[in-house]
Order: structure tokens, then C-alpha cells, then sequence
């Protein structure tokens, strides 16, 4: 090996390998002293099936004077099982108390709906009608979490805590006939079926809404080594107050609905 002799040239050297040295990253034992973390998720989500109040009103007639008629119902979506995707940043705080930022998408295709409590005119008494929809329906999110961490003793830690923030749902992949519920309605409570509605007598519900979301949950985390942890955990996530609307010029319709979901996680967080 070649040994360097001058004197400032061997500073230069000490100087700029100090200086390289946190580009390197960290080590192991750095790490495990780091209170910054990574996290990424994949659950699995079960969704409630989320319940809809749907209200409307429609032109019947052209007139003159047009006739406009109201219509009401409610709306039942079950949903196979779906996944999510999550990434976290992560800082330990003292007493055992972490904080995250989190963001993620999730998506569930809708297996069935259905409608009930219908009225249309003013009557009702409709039993279960059930509608042909196909698609999915999609989340996005940004969460604030705060997480307890129970130390036992051992390398399994129980937590348990929950977070805030914005869920924005998109069922704009939805494939269904608008007018399928009225024309039902119309067909039963008239005992005339065949007659069609007016194209766009029911305007297709606005396909996006962004409400406040929350979630709580609990789990079990495993230390691998210093720097990474294994996550098992519950979260029951909510959004709710989601309001979606249709206007046209034969008529409106609006929908309010909350979405509740079950995810099932397993993920990892790594020290930095």
C-alpha cells in the first residue's frame, strides 16, 4: 500500500472521506438507534356492504305543464374481496408512541346490488330489486396515524392506536343502467311493464367524492434483526358523509353512502 507523506494531502484525504461517509448509509447499529422508520403494507379488505339513501326526481311528461315525479330508495353493494397498498414514514417518539404519515390505494370489485324501501309518485311497497353492475370501485388516502407500541419483553410487541385524515373513492369504473331502477319501479307499481323511461330520466351519479376517513386498529409486530420488523394487524377503516350526484335536464339524483372496511395487513418497517 502506498503511504501518503505529505502532510495536506493526507488532511485533504481524512477530510473528504468524512465527508463521503454519510453517503455510505447507515450502519446496522445506526440504524437501530435511528427513531425514523419505512412501512409498506399489502392487506387484505373486506368491505361492509355499505348501504346507500338514494333520492331523485324526474320529468314524466313534457307537458305543458311537464310532470315531475320524486323517487326514492336505498342501496345495497356487496363487494368481493379487495386489497390495499400502503407506504409509510414513521418517527419512534418516547413513551413507546410512534407517529406516521401514510399514504395508499386500495380497490374491491363489486359482486352484487340491490335495491329496497322503494317509492316512486308517491307509492312504494317494492320488495328487493336487484340491478346489473359490473367494475370495481377505487380509494386513495392520506393518513396521520399514531400507534402505541407494549413492550412485553420479548421480541413480539402488541400495538394498538389509529389515525385521521382524507379518503377519496372513485367508482368511476362502474358499468350500470342508470334508469334500471326506475323503469323497475314504474313496471311494478304501474302493472304495465314495457313502457321505457326517457333516456337519462335517472342522470348517472358524479363517479368521485373526497371525505374525512378515520381508522383504529391493533396488532403484533416481530423484531427480525436491528433494522427491520415484521407487522400483523386488524384496522377498520371509515369513510364516511360520501355524496355522489347526477344532474340533467329530465331531472337529479343523489346518493349518500359510508364505506367501511376490514383490512387484514401484514407489512414490514425498516430503520433508517
Amino acid at each position: 500500500m502506498t503511504r501518503i507523506k505529505s502532510p495536506a494531502l493526507q488532511a485533504a484525504v481524512t477530510l473528504a472521506a468524512a465527508a463521503l461517509a454519510p453517503l455510505a448509509g447507515p450502519t446496522a447499529a445506526q440504524a437501530a438507534d435511528s427513531p425514523w422508520y419505512l412501512g409498506f403494507q399489502v392487506p387484505v379488505m373486506l368491505f361492509d356492504d355499505p348501504e346507500s339513501g338514494i333520492t331523485g326526481r324526474g320529468v314524466t311528461s313534457a307537458g305543458p305543464p311537464p310532470v315531475v315525479t320524486s323517487y326514492s330508495a336505498k342501496a345495497t353493494s356487496e363487494y368481493k374481496a379487495g386489497f390495499k397498498i400502503a407506504g409509510m414514514v414513521g418517527y419512534r417518539l418516547g413513551g413507546n408512541l410512534r407517529v406516521e404519515g401514510e399514504l395508499f390505494i386500495a380497490r374491491a370489485k363489486v359482486d352484487k346490488q340491490y335495491y329496497s324501501n322503494v317509492t316512486f309518485g308517491g307509492q312504494g311497497g317494492l320488495g328487493k330489486l336487484p340491478i346489473s353492475v359490473t367494475g370495481s370501485t377505487s380509494q386513495a388516502g392520506a393518513m396521520a396515524n399514531l400507534w402505541l407500541d407494549i413492550p412485553i419483553g420479548s421480541d413480539w410487541t402488541p400495538y394498538v392506536g389509529g389515525g385521521v385524515g382524507f379518503i377519496r373513492v372513485d367508482q368511476g369504473d362502474l358499468e350500470y343502467d342508470a334508469n334500471a331502477l326506475a323503469q323497475a319501479a314504474v313496471d311494478q307499481l304501474t302493472g304495465q311493464p314495457g313502457t321505457p323511461l326517457p333516456p337519462g330520466f335517472v342522470p348517472e351519479l358524479s363517479s368521485t367524492d373526497t371525505s374525512f376517513g378515520y381508522h383504529f386498529g391493533f396488532g403484533v409486530s416481530y423484531r427480525l434483526n436491528d433494522r427491520a420488523t415484521l407487522q400483523l394487524g386488524y384496522r377498520l377503516q371509515i369513510a364516511g358523509n360520501l355524496e355522489f350526484k347526477g344532474r340533467n335536464a329530465q331531472g337529479a339524483i343523489d346518493g349518500k353512502t359510508e364505506m367501511r372496511a376490514h383490512l387484514f395487513e401484514i407489512g414490514v418497517r425498516m430503520r433508517f
